[in-house]
Order: structure tokens, then C-alpha cells, then sequence
């Protein structure tokens, strides 16, 4: 990612897009000339639901007389809001928080070092969304759920350290960053997202004149005391824009059939969603945008790149969603994180054979299930998350149920993307290209594979909607 300030273009979304605010639409059956039904909610004007989760990822791995350790958690939630506003349009809000935490270990016999890194987001996003758009399938148009603008705050920080100790000589260097960003996203006509009806649809498109406007800040602050040779410190401000109109085309999978559905407790129906655009902007949970060059999880370069330690990024998402008399709405997702811990690895001797356990192991990283939780439970676990986790806040999921659909929400994302298997991305080079809401260089998207669909089990009929957050059925 080039370094920020006076970034310019037309935006191309990126990824998965509004698909919670199903939750608020009727289902639909028809084709393209049929009239849009009345968008509705629960008995209160406003619904919420939240879903989110935590992952980790723990190791030691031993080369000759050096060990390497590393604790890593992963995780975010969303909490969405849904307002009417009119027969046809409501307004969604989301409340998202991602947080990852890690920390390695190197110990030998000439070298000890400790790595720390802790990275946070706080994203407020409100969309308008409207049942009278269209996407195509094959050609034919067809009713869908549309976005017509979404206006996204974000504030983002991360903090690094380390500390080698050598041959009895301890040297150490320290990065802290603060960011925050505003993006507003105008769509003509409106972007369809998803069709109002997804009996027998696997693939479709649609697309809209876009206009963006984005700005955001980032400032860090640094300081070296002879790590890797180098000593100094000082803090820059960095300020970044977005503006311009194009059009944005998005391709949109449902990838039940190939990847097949984690078993969640819940036993509601759900469809495997995967939508892929390309573009500056990146898309989580829905309708969160982030300007790519502010991206703290983006995997791209940044302005403090030569004074940073590591990195941690976002590399698939995959939402599901359920029918209701209402329409779809996504109950659940998965998200595939990864980190790089090469600042300390990279410090150890080579063995004989020439490897090093940087070299020989996989990086920290870990697919974390986003389950259905009650919308107390997914602010308890905000405080995890940007505090850091040494405890999950539990979903209404078991543990043996959340190791059981952990596999399965494995097995259907290697399934679906190729980019499952997030490696550390070695400093300078570009970044990868991610499916399923994050970047990439794919100009008409990337199909699912043909694997053998998942095995299924059996759903009970779906409750009408995402309850109220005072319903004694919310599950928690």
C-alpha cells in the first residue's frame, strides 16, 4: 500500500456489503417488475442483534537450543441497529470492534527477546438501504436489496515494543500509533447487494455510479535504542483524501452449496454469502468502509511501515444469513486473521540445515466464528477485545460446539477462497490479493471452488427476526 496523503480516485467497493440489513426486508418472489413489499421490522420501530467471536492462536516451536513461543488472540463483534424510514428504506447502523493481541517469546543461548503487539478498531457506520434495487442473475434482472449511502467513522490504534538482550547487552524500540477516519459512499441508481430471493441463485452482478468522499488522520510516534543497529525517535502526523466517481461493479457468490454452513446451535438456515469488488475502499461486516491507505488491517503499506515491528491483518470473510418472513438477514460470519511475529523469529541462529523457525513454522493466525450473541454480551466482549483478551466472553455456543464449527468454518473457507491460509507477509511487498471483502486483483471476482457441499444439519424452522435486546428468547 503506497503511503498515505493525496490518495485520489473513484472508488470500487470492496467485499462483503450490507448484507445485515436483510433482517429487515420481506421475502420476495417474483421477477424484476414485481413491486418491492413494504419493509418492515419487529413490533419496535428499531431492531438489534449482534453476532462476534474470539480466536486464538498459541505455539512453541523449538530449533537446537532456541525456542520460539508466541499467545495470540484474534476476534471482533458488530452490533447492528435497524431503524424504518420509509415503506421501502431503512436505516442500518453498526457498531463494529476488532482487536488483536499478541505476544512472542525467543529464548537461546546467546539471545533473548520479547515482542508485543496490540491492535485495535472502533468502527460507526450508517447506511440507507433500500428493497427496490436490482442485481442480475445470468442476464435477467432481479429484485434485490440495495445500498444507497453509507457514511463510516473509524478510529484505529495499534501499539508494538520489543526487547533483545544479547551477550548480556539489552536493546529495545517502541512504535505507537493513533488513527481516525470519515468516509461518506453516494450510490446512483442504488447498489444491489443481494437478491430478495435466493431459492436456486449462485451467482449474480450489479452495478452503480459511485461518488466518495474520505479523509482521515494518521499520527505515530517512535523510538529506537539500537535495535537492528539503528537509534532515534520522533512522531509525525499523516493526513490522507479520497474523492472523485466511477462506477463500481460487484459479483456476489452464494456459496452454500460448495462450502456448506457451520452446524450453529441455533439450527436456523442460513446461506454462505461471499460478495467480491475491487477498489480503495474496504468493506467489513457489511457496510463498514475504510479508506485502504488508513486500513490498519488491510495489509498494505503504511507512512510508519520502516518503523514498524510486525503487522496484523484480515484476509477472508464469509457472512451468513437467514431467511425469515422478513427476508435474509446475517446472523453469523468468519473472518481469517494473521500476524507477523518475524521481529523476533528473525533472531534466531540458523541451524544447521540453514532453517530458522521463522523459516520451518507457520505464522500466529486463526479463523475466528463470529456466533450469534445478545447484544450485552457482544458490548461485554468490546472490552476484550480492545483491552485484550485473556478470556472469551462466551456466545450461546458451547465449547465443544465452537471447536466443532471452528473445523467446519475452516474446511468451507479453504473451500470457497484460495487465501485461507494467511503466511507473514514479509516487509516491501504488495499486498495480497483477499477474498471475500478484502482487496484484491480480481476483475470479475473469483468463483468458489467445486468442492462437495459441507454436510448439513438438519435446521429447525427460523425464528422471525433478531429479537428486541429485552426479549427473554434473545439467546445469550
Amino acid at each position: 500500500m503506497a503511503k498515505m496523503g493525496g490518495t485520489k480516485g473513484w472508488l470500487v467497493l470492496t467485499g462483503v456489503a450490507v448484507l445485515v440489513a436483510l433482517a429487515a426486508f420481506p421475502a420476495v418472489v417474483g421477477t424484476a417488475s414485481a413491486a418491492p413489499a413494504p419493509l418492515t421490522t419487529a413490533a419496535s420501530p428499531s431492531n438489534q442483534w449482534a453476532y462476534g467471536g474470539v480466536g486464538w492462536s498459541n505455539n512453541t516451536v523449538i530449533f537446537g537450543t532456541t525456542e520460539l513461543t508466541w499467545n495470540a488472540s484474534f476476534g471482533w463483534t458488530v452490533i447492528f441497529t435497524v431503524t424504518n424510514t420509509s415503506a421501502n428504506t431503512v436505516e442500518l447502523e453498526e457498531l463494529r470492534t476488532v482487536g488483536v493481541d499478541l505476544t512472542a517469546t525467543l529464548t537461546g543461548a546467546t539471545v533473548s527477546a520479547t515482542y508485543s503487539y496490540h491492535a485495535q478498531e472502533v468502527d460507526v457506520a450508517f447506511a440507507n438501504l433500500t428493497n427496490d434495487s436490482t442485481v442480475y442473475e445470468a442476464g435477467v434482472a432481479t429484485p434485490a436489496l440495495g445500498v444507497l449511502n453509507v457514511s463510516t467513522n473509524s478510529a484505529a490504534s495499534l501499539a508494538e515494543a520489543i526487547s533483545v538482550t544479547r551477550d548480556g547487552t539489552t536493546k529495545s524500540a517502541s512504535l505507537n500509533v493513533n488513527a481516525t477516519a470519515e468516509t461518506d459512499v453516494q450510490f446512483s441508481p442504488s447498489l444491489g447487494v443481494l437478491p430478495l430471493n435466493l431459492s436456486g441463485a449462485t451467482e449474480w452482478n450489479s452495478s452503480a455510479t459511485v461518488t466518495p468522499t474520505a479523509s482521515w488522520n494518521i499520527t505515530y510516534s517512535w523510538a529506537n535504542n539500537g535495535f537492528n543497529g539503528q537509534t532515534g525517535s520522533g512522531t509525525k502526523s499523516v493526513n490522507g483524501t479520497l474523492s472523485g466517481s466511477g462506477t463500481v461493479n460487484l459479483t456476489g457468490y452464494d456459496v452454500t452449496r460448495t462450502a456448506g454452513v457451520p452446524a450453529f446451535p441455533d439450527r436456523q438456515s442460513r446461506h454462505a454469502i461471499i460478495l467480491i469488488v475491487e477498489g480503495p475502499l474496504g468493506n467489513y461486516d457489511a457496510f463498514v468502509f475504510v479508506p485502504r491507505a488508513f486500513d490498519l488491517f488491510g495489509g498494505g503499506n503504511q507512512p510508519y511501515g520502516s518503523e514498524s515491528l510486525g503487522s496484523a491483518e484480515i484476509s477472508a470473510e464469509t457472512l451468513y444469513v437467514s431467511p425469515s418472513a422478513r427476508g435474509y438477514f446475517a446472523t453469523a460470519g468468519s473472518m481469517t486473521f494473521g500476524a507477523d511475529v518475524s521481529a523476533v523469529s528473525g533472531l534466531a541462529p540458523s541451524t544447521a540445515g540453514g532453517a530458522s523457525p521463522a523459516a520451518a513454522s507457520e505464522a500466529p493466525g486463526a479463523t475466528v466464528i463470529g456466533a450469534p450473541m445478545s447484544v450485552d454480551s457482544a458490548k461485554a466482549e468490546n472490552a476484550c477485545l480492545t483491552g485484550g483478551c485473556a478470556a472469551a466472553v462466551q456466545p450461546f455456543l458451547s465449547t465443544g460446539a465452537l471447536v466443532v464449527i471452528a473445523g467446519l468454518a475452516v474446511a468451507a473457507v479453504v473451500a470457497t477462497v484460495s487465501v485461507v491460509a494467511w503466511r507473514a507477509r514479509s516487509r516491501g511487498r504488495s499486498p495480497p490479493a483477499f477474498v471475500g471483502g478484502y482487496g484484491g486483483s480480481w476483475p470479475n471476482g473469483v468463483p468458489p471452488s467445486a468442492s462437495a457441499p459441507g454436510p448439513q444439519t438438519p435446521m429447525a424452522p427460523p425464528a422471525p427476526g433478531p429479537a428486541l435486546p429485552e426479549d427473554p428468547t434473545r439467546r445469550a
